[in-house]
């Protein structure tokens, strides 16, 4: 491949992840060189891997704070991540003097904290304005399980943003209701009545499953980074922050569309403006969990194991599905914890025309899933929403139709997609379904490994081929919806239960017009009756040969340096509006 600062040979460069070609690049022909090549190709070197741009504090009038949004720390009814963006556009700017936040449980200004505050390194992209956004955060611990703060941010101590509030969780026996979507990109027809949406279910916080502001919506290709567009960022934190995620933790995982050329394997973008309590121990600076009242919520990266989406295939090598397996039998050996829900981005059942399937997934995580009695499983990637029957084994054990109740130690584990947050939707099906859109005669797809599916990330190329895993679909709409889920905690005489939510509102393909009064189109309860003091029985566990271990990836040399090589076959990543 030939690239502005020098060539990759061909062998090499199809394997390689950007953040590797860029330093393979560095490494073969230095970074002297490459910086001295660059200025000479000046603005013909639109978009090369070398010439990041690291934002700093320069001269000019400092400004205001801009949009807020907040996030659980490790233990959610002590502590709370809250984070603001200072992005004042074009020309010089002063970064913030005294970034900082004040919060009370009468009035905001009881207690005060100072704040960090960062920059994301970006690419010299033609046409793109340079950086110019400060992210400021800082973690509020020691707070009091179930309890409403004000709190209020300042760049400088004086002058300070308008009152917001949030709730702590809790770990008690109370019920509580949490939301989901994802794909929700930055129209304001759609994203934003869609974030508006999840502040009027009043939930105690909203999980996000991927694809937020589709920086990256052409997928990312050196030496070509014409479709990173990171001011997408300071758009979408403009929608999301007012209308709901100032108050509103917003737990988010990562989608393809997170991937961008920077560090931390193509997140630093993503970790700098959403700081969570990520378990590093998973192998990945995005994965996590946490517990609220008697939930478990498992925040997973998909890229890591997609046969679709392959740019960061294999990245973790196999530590997030041990890490997975390990917190899985803990999660189901603890007392008090009655559900576990999963959070990831590509789905491993979709009968939908565009994406479809994720065998990738569906190899590496679903056998733990059946193991361990994983009740809900929540995904986006397809701009659509999808309830599929109970499945255990890849097959569903029974159908449930729309009021129907699920019990998931005799049922197994039900898969929703929700990815209908604000992008534009995807209106075509195959096969049949039990209930909602019609599909054609053609049955499912699911995307494979040509060469078998494991944690390390496949092996082959990535193919369409017909699912072997049939009337799957329960209840399928191409629709803008919000999940609505209300938790309640198991008495002597009623069991624990998870009343799940589909809710619809007034649109069109265009925009959503109302969310006054939004429509059901369909509901399923999960049900729990733990025996109390008795271990949970699991099912006969599949084979997993990769949890263990597994191979290693392949080292090739190159250059300057030997790299640590996965195949992959090519990531199908589409436009913001079209396919992904």
């Amino acid at each position: 491949m030939d690239t502005p600062y020098g060539d990759i040979p061909d062998r090499l460069a199809r394997a390689m992840r950007p953040l590797e070609q860029h330093e393979y690049l560095q490494l073969s022909y230095g970074r002297r060189r490459l910086l001295k090549r660059a200025a000479v190709l000046g603005a013909a070197a639109v978009a090369g891997p070398v010439l990041w741009r690291q934002t700093g504090a320069v001269t000019g009038p400092a400004v205001g704070p801009g949009p807020q949004w907040i996030a659980f720390g490790g233990d959610p009814a002590a502590e709370m991540y809250v984070s603001w963006s200072e992005s004042p556009g074009r020309g010089s700017f002063a970064g913030p003097r005294a970034p900082q936040v004040r919060w009370g449980t009468g009035s905001s200004d009881g207690s005060r904290q100072g704040a960090s505050a960062g920059t994301v390194p970006v690419p010299a992209v033609t046409g793109e304005p340079t950086e110019q956004t400060v992210y400021c955060r800082t973690l509020l611990t020691g707070l009091l399980p179930g309890t409403t703060y004000r709190y209020s941010v300042s760049n400088d101590g004086v002058r300070w943003s308008p009152d917001a509030t949030f709730t702590t969780g809790h770990h008690d026996g109370a019920g509580f209701r949490f939301t989901a979507f994802g794909d929700e990109a930055t129209s304001m027809a759609r994203a934003y009545p869609m974030a508006q949406l999840v502040a009027a279910q009043r939930p105690a916080f909203h999980l996000v499953a991927g694809d937020l502001a589709y920086a990256t919506s052409n997928g990312i290709r050196l030496p070509d980074l014409g479709g990173f567009v990171p001011s997408r960022w300071n758009d979408y934190l403009k929608i999301v922050g007012p209308a709901a995620a100032q108050s509103v933790p917003w737990q988010a995982v990562v989608g393809a569309h997170e991937t961008e050329p920077l560090g931390d394997d193509g997140y630093a973008g993503f970790v700098t403006r959403f700081p969570q309590a990520y378990d590093l121990a998973s192998g990945s600076p995005v994965v996590r969990s946490f517990r609220y009242g008697n939930t478990v919520f498992v925040q997973l990266d998909g890229n890591d194991v997609s046969a679709q989406e392959t740019v960061n295939a294999g990245y973790t090598r196999g530590l997030q599905t041990r890490w997975l397996a390990r917190q899985l039998a803990s999660f189901r050996a603890s007392p008090g914890i009655d559900f576990i829900v999963v959070l990831c981005n590509c789905c491993c059942y979709s009968s939908n025309q565009t994406h479809g399937s994720d065998g990738g997934l569906r190899e590496a995580w679903v056998p733990l899933f059946d193991r361990y009695q994983v009740d809900l499983v929540i995904s986006g990637h397809v701009h659509a929403y999808e309830r599929t029957n109970p499945m255990r084994a890849g097959q569903p054990t029974r159908r449930a139709t729309s009021g129907d109740t699920v019990n998931p130690v005799t049922d197994g584990t039900t898969y929703i997609c929700v990815g209908g947050g604000g992008n534009r939707l995807y209106t075509t099906w195959y096969g049949s379904t039990d209930a909602g859109d019609a599909g054609s005669a053609e049955p499912p797809k699911v995307w494979e490994w040509s060469g078998g599916e494991a944690a390390v990330g496949g092996h082959g190329r990535s193919l369409q081929v017909t699912d072997s895993a049939r009337g799957f679909s329960a209840f399928r709409r191409a629709a803008y919806c919000c999940l609505s889920v209300d938790v309640t905690a198991a008495t002597p005489a009623v069991p624990a239960s998870m009343q799940i939510r589909a809710l619809r509102p007034a649109q069109t393909l265009a925009a959503v017009t109302s969310i006054a009064s939004p429509a059901t189109m369909d509901t399923v309860t999960l049900i729990r009756r733990p025996a109390p003091g008795s271990p949970i029985r699991h099912p006969a566990p599949s084979p997993l040969p990769w949890v263990l271990g597994g191979a290693g990836a392949a080292v090739m040399a190159g250059g300057a340096a030997a790299y640590v090589i996965r195949r992959r076959g090519p990531a199908a990543r589409d436009r913001a509006d079209g396919t992904s």
